[in-house]
């Protein structure tokens, strides 16, 4: 089953991204992964807090995601990611394809 990443950014300063955005793909696309959306201002719909942006990556299956997540070349990334906001990330299977 694949693996999905999901993350919902709170930031008001976005001069990281410059940085972060080749970098990030190029981790994500070694893992076998790609964006399958991002954008910001998502309609909200249901929660306590609007945020400013979304994305949602897919892995061949869990295990990546969460390799891609743990690789010690994203870390600095995260870090940088984190330095102007606060992100909400989750990590989590698919469902069996029929």
């Amino acid at each position: 089953m694949k693996g999905y990443a999901f993350g919902v950014m709170y930031h008001d300063n976005w001069k990281w991204l410059k940085e972060y955005r080749p970098e990030v793909l190029k981790l994500i696309e070694s893992k076998g992964g790609k964006y399958l959306a991002v954008g910001n201002n998502p309609q909200m719909r249901e929660g306590q807090k609007q945020p400013a942006a979304y994305v949602l990556l897919e892995f061949p299956n869990l295990e990546s995601a969460e390799k891609w997540y743990e690789d010690p070349d994203y870390q600095p990334l995260l870090e940088l990611r984190n330095s102007t906001g606060k992100t909400d990330f989750y990590i989590f299977e698919g469902i069996e394809e029929n």
